[in-house]
Protein backbone atom coordinates (compact mmCIF):
# COMPACT_ATOMS: atom_id res chain seq x y z
CA UNK A 1 0.00 0.00 0.00
CA UNK A 2 1.59 3.81 -1.15
CA UNK A 3 1.87 5.89 1.57
CA UNK A 4 2.03 9.66 1.35
CA UNK A 5 4.84 11.78 1.38
CA UNK A 6 4.05 13.48 3.95
CA UNK A 7 4.66 9.69 6.39
CA UNK A 8 7.80 8.89 4.03
CA UNK A 9 9.55 12.19 4.86
CA UNK A 10 9.18 11.41 8.33
CA UNK A 11 10.43 8.00 8.13
CA UNK A 12 14.42 7.40 9.53
CA UNK A 13 16.73 6.75 6.93
CA UNK A 14 18.20 3.19 7.06
CA UNK A 15 22.19 2.62 7.84
CA UNK A 16 24.55 2.26 4.66
CA UNK A 17 25.01 -1.36 4.38
CA UNK A 18 27.99 -0.62 2.14
CA UNK A 19 29.38 1.67 4.42
CA UNK A 20 28.87 -0.95 7.46
CA UNK A 21 31.06 -3.13 5.37
CA UNK A 22 33.77 -0.66 4.47
CA UNK A 23 33.79 0.29 8.24
CA UNK A 24 33.82 -3.05 9.58
CA UNK A 25 36.71 -4.19 6.89
CA UNK A 26 39.23 -1.28 7.57
CA UNK A 27 38.50 -2.03 11.46
CA UNK A 28 40.24 -5.21 11.01
CA UNK A 29 42.29 -4.68 8.20
CA UNK A 30 44.30 -7.13 9.35
CA UNK A 31 42.41 -10.40 8.06
CA UNK A 32 40.30 -11.54 5.83
CA UNK A 33 36.53 -12.53 5.74
CA UNK A 34 33.88 -14.91 3.85
CA UNK A 35 30.18 -13.42 2.78
CA UNK A 36 28.92 -15.18 5.63
CA UNK A 37 30.84 -13.60 8.27
CA UNK A 38 30.65 -10.32 6.78
CA UNK A 39 27.13 -11.06 6.56
CA UNK A 40 26.63 -11.83 10.00
CA UNK A 41 28.70 -8.62 11.19
CA UNK A 42 27.18 -6.02 9.36
CA UNK A 43 23.36 -7.16 8.79
CA UNK A 44 20.92 -6.15 11.80
CA UNK A 45 18.67 -9.34 12.83
CA UNK A 46 15.97 -8.79 10.88
CA UNK A 47 17.14 -6.69 8.26
CA UNK A 48 15.53 -8.53 5.35
CA UNK A 49 11.97 -8.85 6.96
CA UNK A 50 10.97 -5.44 7.93
CA UNK A 51 10.33 -5.01 4.19
CA UNK A 52 8.46 -7.73 3.70
CA UNK A 53 4.62 -7.53 4.31
CA UNK A 54 3.24 -10.91 4.53
CA UNK A 55 5.65 -13.70 6.35
CA UNK A 56 6.95 -16.45 4.79
CA UNK A 57 6.61 -19.88 5.72
CA UNK A 58 10.55 -20.61 6.78
CA UNK A 59 10.81 -16.70 7.62
CA UNK A 60 14.21 -17.14 9.01
CA UNK A 61 15.76 -18.93 6.66
CA UNK A 62 14.31 -17.00 3.92
CA UNK A 63 15.52 -13.33 5.81
CA UNK A 64 18.84 -15.22 6.00
CA UNK A 65 19.25 -15.78 2.07
CA UNK A 66 18.42 -12.25 1.43
CA UNK A 67 20.85 -10.65 3.54
CA UNK A 68 23.76 -13.09 2.37
CA UNK A 69 22.54 -12.45 -1.12
CA UNK A 70 22.67 -8.45 -0.40
CA UNK A 71 25.93 -8.40 1.10
CA UNK A 72 27.40 -10.72 -1.69
CA UNK A 73 26.22 -8.40 -4.54
CA UNK A 74 27.90 -5.54 -2.31
CA UNK A 75 30.97 -7.01 -2.30
CA UNK A 76 31.05 -7.59 -5.95
CA UNK A 77 30.33 -3.88 -6.58
CA UNK A 78 33.07 -3.00 -4.04
CA UNK A 79 36.08 -5.24 -5.70
CA UNK A 80 34.47 -3.66 -9.10
CA UNK A 81 35.03 -0.42 -7.54
CA UNK A 82 38.68 -1.13 -6.21
CA UNK A 83 37.65 -0.44 -2.55
CA UNK A 84 37.81 -4.18 -1.76
CA UNK A 85 40.52 -7.35 -3.19
CA UNK A 86 39.20 -10.49 -3.36
CA UNK A 87 40.57 -14.24 -3.13
CA UNK A 88 39.87 -17.38 -3.90
CA UNK A 89 41.17 -19.45 -0.99
CA UNK A 90 41.55 -23.47 -0.54
CA UNK A 91 39.91 -24.09 2.97
CA UNK A 92 40.47 -27.66 2.96
CA UNK A 93 36.42 -28.25 2.59
CA UNK A 94 36.49 -26.32 -0.85
CA UNK A 95 37.31 -22.75 -2.36
CA UNK A 96 35.81 -19.50 -0.72
CA UNK A 97 35.76 -16.40 -1.79
CA UNK A 98 37.32 -13.78 1.05
CA UNK A 99 37.49 -10.03 1.34
CA UNK A 100 39.52 -7.57 2.67
CA UNK A 101 40.53 -3.79 2.22
CA UNK A 102 42.84 -2.95 -0.53
CA UNK A 103 46.80 -3.10 0.79
CA UNK A 104 47.99 0.44 1.65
Amino acid sequence: MPISRDRFERGGERYSIEERILTFLEEHDQQAYNVREIAEAVMETGWSESNVEQPFEDEEHVGWVLDVATVSSILDRLVDNGALERRVVDTGTGERSYYRTRAV
